[in-house]
C-alpha cells in the first residue's frame, strides 16, 4: 500500500580531505528540502516503509552552513536522482535493515559563484542506520553514506554523509513537515587547530634543545 508522505531530506553532507600536505581542507555542509505533495512510500506507515519515491519533488536548500565549499545558497535547487521502474519514478530504497541501497542516489548541483564554475557529484551507495520511534509510526530517519567528487578537484572520492528524515500527518493526508539533520565525516587530514598545537610542540622541543645546548658551552 502507497501513502502520500512528506519527507524532509535533511542533506547533511560533510566532506573533509587534503589538498596538500599543509592544513588546507575543503568541506560541504548544506541542508536541503524535497517540496511535493506526490511524495509516496510502501508499506501501512512510515516505520515500516522501505522507500520514498520522491516523484517531481524540488529539491531546495534550507541552510548552508558557515565554511561549506558547495558553492551553494538558500532556495539554491540541487537534483536528486533515485531508482526508476515502471511503479517508481524517483525512489530512495532503504530497505529495512543497514547495507548497500537498492540502487544508487545521486545528488549534483553547479556552483557559478566564486572561485569558478564547478560542479559537484554525490554519490551514495549504502544505508549505514534506520531509525524509527516506536510510539510515532509516521516518522522514519535514514542515514546514507557514499563518495563526493568535483571538477575542480577539492573533493576526489571525499567520504560523505547524507541523513534525511520524512514525517507524514495523518495516516493518507498529504503535510508539509520538514525535518533536517546533518551529521559529521571524520576529516582525513588534521583540522588547522591540529597543526597549530604540533608546531607550537615542535617550537617548544627546538627551544628546548637550544637552551641545553647553550648551557652545555658555558660549562
Amino acid at each position: 500500500m502507497k501513502c502520500s508522505a512528506t519527507a524532509a531530506l535533511g542533506a547533511a553532507v560533510i566532506a573533509m580531505l587534503g589538498a596538500s600536505s599543509a592544513s588546507h581542507a575543503a568541506a560541504v555542509n548544506f541542508d536541503f528540502s524535497a517540496f511535493d505533495s506526490s511524495i509516496i512510500h510502501d508499506g501501512t506507515s512510515l516505520s515500516d516503509s522501505t522507500f520514498l519515491d520522491l516523484n517531481d519533488a524540488s529539491e531546495l536548500v534550507t541552510s548552508v552552513v558557515s565554511g561549506d565549499a558547495s558553492g551553494l545558497q538558500e532556495g539554491d535547487a540541487i537534483t536528486l536522482t533515485g531508482a526508476s521502474s515502471p511503479t517508481l519514478n524517483n525512489a530512495i530504497i532503504y530497505g529495512s535493515a543497514p547495507g548497500p541501497l537498492g540502487a544508487n542516489v545521486v545528488l549534483s548541483w553547479p556552483m557559478v559563484a566564486l572561485p569558478g564554475v564547478d560542479t559537484f557529484t554525490e554519490t551514495l551507495t549504502t544505508v549505514t542506520t534506520i531509525v524509527t520511534a516506536p510510539k510515532d509510526p509516521d516518522f522514519i530517519g535514514v542515514t546514507l553514506t557514499g563518495t563526493i567528487t568535483d571538477s575542480m578537484g577539492l573533493f576526489m572520492n571525499a567520504p560523505v554523509v547524507l541523513m534525511f528524515t520524512a514525517t507524514q500527518a495523518g495516516a493518507n493526508i498529504p503535510s508539509v513537515a520538514f525535518s533536517n539533520s546533518t551529521m559529521g565525516v571524520t576529516p582525513s587530514i588534521p583540522e588547522p587547530s591540529t597543526w597549530v598545537m604540533m608546531a607550537l610542540g615542535f617550537g617548544g622541543l627546538g627551544y628546548a634543545g637550544f637552551r641545553r645546548g647553550k648551557a652545555m658551552l658555558s660549562a
